[in-house]
C-alpha cells in the first residue's frame, strides 16, 4: 500500500537522527557524564510508564455541539477480519445510531486497493459523509478530490492525509480529523504512543534492551510508531533493535510465525520484543515466543490490547504487556468530527490517550480492558441526544 520511498524517507530520518545523538554522546568528556545522562534518562522513562500505568486518557471536550440532523454516511472497513478495524468501525456504527443517522458500512477485506472503488460507491450512494478506516490520502486522491466536489465530507480514522511529510507534502483534502488527546494531531500521537512502548521496554530490562522490531510499514500509522519506539530507544545508551522485521497483513498466520522464530533463532541476545497490532500477536508472533521456549526471558510489547490479546498477558502466552489506546473511542471520535465538519465547526478534542496494562497494572480477569473515562455518556451529553 505504500511505495519504497516513504520507507526510505522514514529511514533517512531516522538514520539522521541517530547520528545527530552519537555525536551529542561524543562530546561527553568523560564515562561519568555519560553514565550520569542514562541514570537521568532511565528516571525520566521510569516517570513515563508511571504516568501510563495512570493512564493519560482525559474526558471529550464538553463543548455542546448538537447532532446534525437527517445525515447519511458510509463507514469503510479496512477489514472486518482484524479487531483494529472492526472494533473502531463498528464503534463508528454505532455512534453514528446515536446521533439518529443512517449509517452503511462497506469492507476492504484486508485489500486497501478496493479502497478507491468503495469511496466512488460511497459517494454514488449519496453520503453526505465518509469515515475512512486506515486507506491514507494519497491511495484514495483521485476520490478524494471527487467527493470533494460533490459536498460529501470525509474524516479518516487512522488514516493520514496529504499533506503529511511522509507524503512529500501537498493539499489536504480530508475534510477534519480526530484530535487525540494532548497530543492533537494523529502523527504526533503515533509517534508519542511508540516512545511510551519503548519506555516500557526500556524500564522492563533496566536499560540494557536488545529489541527485535516487527512491524506492518503498509500502514502509515505503524511508520509512525515505529519512528517513536526506535527514536526513544535510541536515547538510551545501552539499547538497540538487533533486528528489525517487516511483514504484511496477508502474512498473519503460519507465514508470520516462521519468520518470527527464525529472528528470535538468529538473536539469542534479543531480551525484547515490539508487535505492532494486536492481530500480530494473536496469528504469529507470540506463538513464535512460545515456541522458542523464551518467554520468561522476553519483554514482549503487544499491540492495542484487545480482549483475545489480554488473555495472552493472563495466561503467560507469549505477551507482557500492551499500551490500550481505544478504539472503541476513536470511532465514536472519528462520529463526533464528523459531526463538528457538518456543523461548520472545528473538531473537538477527544480526550483520547493510552493505559499501560500488564499482569499487575490495569488487567482485568476476563473480557475487554473498559477506559475509566464515559467517552460515550460524554458525547452523547455534548450532541444532545440520550441513549
Amino acid at each position: 500500500m505504500r511505495t519504497n520511498s516513504f520507507g526510505r524517507s522514514w529511514l533517512r530520518g531516522f538514520l539522521a537522527a541517530a547520528t545527530m545523538l552519537v555525536a551529542a554522546c561524543g562530546g561527553a568528556s568523560s564515562g561519568t557524564s555519560t553514565g550520569n545522562a542514562q541514570t537521568t534518562f532511565l528516571a525520566q522513562a521510569q516517570a513515563n510508564v508511571q504516568k501510563d500505568y495512570q493512564s493519560t486518557n482525559n474526558a471529550p471536550d464538553a463543548t455542546s455541539r448538537p447532532a446534525a440532523k437527517g445525515k447519511k454516511i458510509v463507514v469503510i472497513s479496512a477489514g472486518d477480519e482484524g479487531e483494529s478495524a472492526s472494533v473502531p468501525v463498528h464503534a463508528a456504527l454505532a455512534a453514528a445510531k446515536a446521533m439518529g443517522w443512517q449509517a452503511t458500512e462497506y469492507d476492504e477485506h484486508l485489500d486497501p486497493t478496493k479502497g478507491p472503488a468503495l469511496m466512488r460507491q460511497a459517494i454514488a450512494s449519496g453520503a453526505d459523509g465518509i469515515i475512512d478506516d486506515a486507506n491514507d490520502c494519497p491511495l484514495i486522491k483521485a476520490p478524494l478530490q471527487e467527493a470533494q466536489a460533490a459536498h460529501i465530507s470525509v474524516v479518516p480514522m487512522y488514516a493520514y492525509d496529504c499533506n503529511d511529510p511522509l507524503f512529500n507534502g501537498g493539499p489536504a483534502l480530508f475534510s477534519g480529523e480526530v484530535q487525540f488527546g494532548q497530543a492533537g494531531t494523529p502523527d504526533q500521537l503515533a509517534l508519542d504512543y511508540g516512545a511510551h512502548q519503548a519506555d516500557a521496554v526500556i524500564v522492563a530490562t533496566k536499560g540494557h534492551a536488545r529489541v527485535v522490531l516487527f512491524n506492518d510499514i503498509e500502514f502509515t500509522v505503524l511508520h509512525y510508531t515505529g519512528q517513536g519506539f526506535a527514536n526513544e530507544l535510541a536515547k538510551c545508551s545501552d539499547c538497540k533493535i538487533v533486528d528489525e522485521v517487516d511483514f504484511k497483513a496477508a502474512e498473519l498466520g503460519p507465514t508470520l510465525q516462521q519468520k518470527a522464530s527464525s529472528a528470535l533463532l538468529q538473536h539469542p541476545e534479543a531480551n525484547a520484543v515490539k508487535i505492532p497490532y494486536t492481530a500480530a500477536s494473536l496469528l504469529g508472533i507470540a506463538g513464535a515466543v512460545v515456541q522458542s521456549g523464551r518467554s520468561s526471558q522476553l519483554y514482549v510489547m503487544g499491540g492495542e490490547g484487545f480482549a483475545d490479546e489480554l488473555d495472552l498477558i493472563r495466561g503467560g502466552k507469549g505477551v507482557n504487556a500492551v499500551n490500550i489506546i481505544s478504539s472503541e473511542w476513536t470511532g465514536w471520535a472519528a462520529v463526533d468530527t464528523l459531526n463538528s465538519v457538518f456543523l461548520g465547526q472545528q473538531p473537538k478534542n477527544s480526550g483520547i490517550g493510552w493505559t499501560l496494562s500488564d499482569t499487575t497494572h490495569n488487567l482485568p480477569a476476563s473480557g475487554p480492558f473498559v477506559p475509566k473515562v464515559d467517552f460515550k455518556a460524554a458525547y452523547m451529553k455534548a450532541w444532545g441526544v440520550s441513549g
